[in-house]
């Protein structure tokens, strides 16, 4: 089964302006490789319920980048958080955990709805990770 982790570049996207200077930031220090100053950036937006920054620090801790240890259990949280507000990114890295056991309890079903979640916003990840559970499902 095809199971890519959706890595997105530290890419800017449209924010409101006071937030977008802390991300702007913290996206900057993560494309230098600080990722201990891009964490300090993006961690108060992402508690405070910026999706794009839940996302980006689940990425941090999923691959444990720079000084960071990876955390699984941090990095399922983070992107829980970000997919609940439909980021079909942290939808589709949350099925790839779930699909494989790592980071989440294995779970075909729970892997199947993130994976769906995504795959409706055309994520073209979560259609190719989909399509690959449903065949392992189907020769079970």
């Amino acid at each position: 089964m095809k199971t890519a982790v959706v890595v997105l570049g530290f890419a800017l996207l449209a924010a409101p302006v006071a937030a977008a200077a802390d991300y702007a930031a913290g996206i900057a220090a993560g494309n230098r490789g600080d990722f201990v100053a891009a964490l300090a950036e993006l961690e108060p937006l992402a508690e405070q319920g910026d999706a794009r920054a839940q996302f980006a620090v689940g990425q941090v801790y999923h691959r444990g980048l720079g000084a960071i240890e990876q955390d699984l259990d941090k990095a399922r949280r983070w992107y829980e958080a970000a997919a609940r507000q439909g980021d079909a990114n942290a939808q589709t890295n949350l099925g790839v955990m779930y699909a494989t056991g790592l980071g989440a309890p294995q779970d075909d079903d729970v892997a199947e709805r993130w994976f769906r979640l995504a795959a409706d916003q055309g994520n073209q990840d979560a259609k190719d990770n989909l399509g690959a559970l449903i065949r392992r499902k189907l020769t079970k």
